[in-house]
């Protein structure tokens, strides 16, 4: 079946799924049942969930606080204990796709697939700062997804921010270096997809996907379109030139050494612990490919423009040195260097195609964060000529 059946298949068997549950309202008994909302918890579904390693705990009242929705559809939750499981943690934070945009929109890209693997696999494996699960499931027929991790703010004392409201210090800049350093000389070289099964695309195959799924060349030109007046006027009058040379640093991406990404690094995707550690969290477009694109999009995206163009060339090599430390042989500098600039088409369209989303697709992010994010990384990419580097 050709691309474009599958996605509209998926499409009506999503909207055959939510239909279906919102008239028979079901409730799950195990945990082989995926909820498709947070409402279809129950405290028995609650205690195999939660107190599977305490015997006798139970969980007796459960609340949800308030819902904010963008690719997915984000909850807290408040749980109450029995005597026995009174030291378990009783606040969580839950992710899950219970209406027809939000899980047509996360099925059709992979993106529940992806998280629910990665939390239930991956997770447990990482050394790195993020935050810890209690359940993660996805069910391929209806496409729900159900994700259970701690609320890291009230456990870690853990602080979220935006592009908007946290200005990243040089040691928070190195923080961030590290912790993606630590990611990938964890999965460097590594078989992946062996490892962890096919749902783990490479970076090139996911793109490939999107521009199926989500017509991501006319989003990206949608958020030229809508976006002109932040973006720099060298690099709009070239837009047309984006979508290829997306696909060439794909293509250059999935060339040389291989590791995770996690590949959605925005400012919004990072938190502080209480002990200054940078935390990442959002896992639902992993795949595997080359370093230098979690880095690009990183920096391009959470510095502003002026400490960027101060500290790149220093936190590039940082990257190397900590490779170097764990035994892998870096890039020279100028290799680094030169893969970080041709990376960063996929920070361009990460929030190109945000603003130029379609109207089937929901609203991701508050307007104003998308556009300082657009202007942020449209910015880099003009400073460091990445068009004409994809051309060298």
């Amino acid at each position: 079946m050709g691309s474009r059946l599958e996605l509209a298949a998926l499409t009506g068997r999503i909207a055959y799924h939510v239909a279906k549950e919102r008239l028979t309202k079901p409730r799950p008994v195990n945990l082989r049942q995926v909820p498709p909302t947070p409402e279809a918890i129950t405290d028995e579904w609650l205690t195999l969930a939660l107190c599977d390693d305490v015997p006798g705990a139970r969980v007796v009242g459960h609340e949800l606080g308030k819902r904010d929705d963008g690719t997915s559809s984000r909850r807290w939750l408040t749980v109450q204990y029995n005597e026995a499981g009174k030291d378990l943690p009783y606040r969580f934070f839950t992710k899950s796709g219970p209406n027809f945009k939000t899980r047509l929109v996360s099925a059709a890209a992979g993106l529940s697939r992806i998280e629910a693997n990665f939390y239930a696999l991956v997770r447990p494996q990482l050394e790195i700062e993020a935050p810890p699960t209690r359940y993660s499931a996805y069910d391929p027929i209806s496409n729900r997804q159900m994700l259970i991790v701690d609320d890291i703010a009230a456990t870690l004392g853990a602080e979220f921010g935006t592009i908007l409201t946290r200005k990243l210090t040089r040691e928070m800049a190195e923080g961030v270096v590290d912790t993606l350093a630590a990611l990938h000389v964890k999965f460097w070289g590594a078989p992946l997809q062996r490892m962890y099964g096919s749902w783990l695309w490479n970076s090139y195959d996911f793109m490939a996907t999107l521009n199926v799924t989500i017509g991501a060349t006319k989003r990206i030109m949608s958020g030229f379109d809508r976006g002109r007046h932040v973006i720099p006027a060298r690099l709009y009058d070239r837009r047309h030139e984006v979508p290829a040379a997306l696909m060439r640093s794909l293509e250059i991406n999935i060339s040389g050494p291989q590791t995770m990404l996690h590949s959605d690094v925005h400012p919004g995707n990072w938190y502080v612990t209480k002990d200054g550690a940078m935390g990442l969290c959002d896992w639902q477009c992993v795949v595997q490919g080359g370093w230098a694109r979690d880095l690009a999009y990183a920096l391009s995206s959470g510095l502003t423009p002026e400490d960027r163009r101060e500290w790149e060339k220093d936190l590039v090599a940082r990257h190397g040195q900590r490779l170097a430390e764990a035994g892998i042989e870096p890039p020279s500098p100028e290799e680094a260097f030169l893969a970080y600039r041709q990376q960063m088409p996929h920070a361009m369209f990460m929030w190109l195609g945000t603003l130029g989303r379609h109207p089937l697709q929901p609203d991701y992010q508050p307007r104003d964060i998308v556009m300082e994010t657009v202007r942020r990384v449209c910015t880099a990419a003009d400073d460091l000529e990445t068009l004409d580097a994809l051309k060298a």
